[in-house]
């Protein structure tokens, strides 16, 4: 009987320290995953709706990326993700770098800088919607 109380102490004790554990915070890496439209961007603070802009970005988990622009060119390559920027890696090209400013499982709001000897530095914002991810299954729902 004495053993028997002794286990039952054991096991309250261990799970008394199992659920009073702070819950870990989800990495960027773990929330950028999803199908994101974008929804606004501005460029120097205005408004704008045309052009070569990102219109869709897919991230997957398995680090791979495509994305979209305004005219329908695709762009594949692998992503990485810390706490500060995005950053998507085409085969071809350039990093493309995404500053985050907020990053929920929901919602992203991105900033890219980029800078060229004819226009400048500019900086486009980029509010966007995951719509959640793919569905890999083949039923097509």
């Amino acid at each position: 009987m004495k053993r028997l109380l002794n286990y039952m102490m054991f096991i309250g004790i261990a799970s008394l320290a199992i659920s009073c554990a702070e819950p870990e915070e989800p990495s960027a890496g773990q929330k950028v995953i999803g199908n994101w439209s974008v929804v606004e961007y501005y460029v120097q603070g205005q408004d704008f709706n045309e052009g070569d802009l990102i219109e869709h970005l897919i991230i997957e988990r398995d680090g791979k990326f495509i994305l979209e622009d305004g005219n329908g060119v695709l762009t594949v390559g692998t992503w990485s993700a810390d706490n500060s920027a995005l950053t998507l890696t085409p085969a071809e090209g350039e990093a493309i770098v995404l500053n985050i400013v907020t990053l929920t499982y929901s919602k992203g709001h991105f900033v890219q800088n980029l800078s060229s000897p004819i226009l400048g530095d500019v900086e486009i914002r980029y509010l966007l919607d995951n719509e959640g991810e793919g569905d890999y299954s083949g039923s097509g729902n």
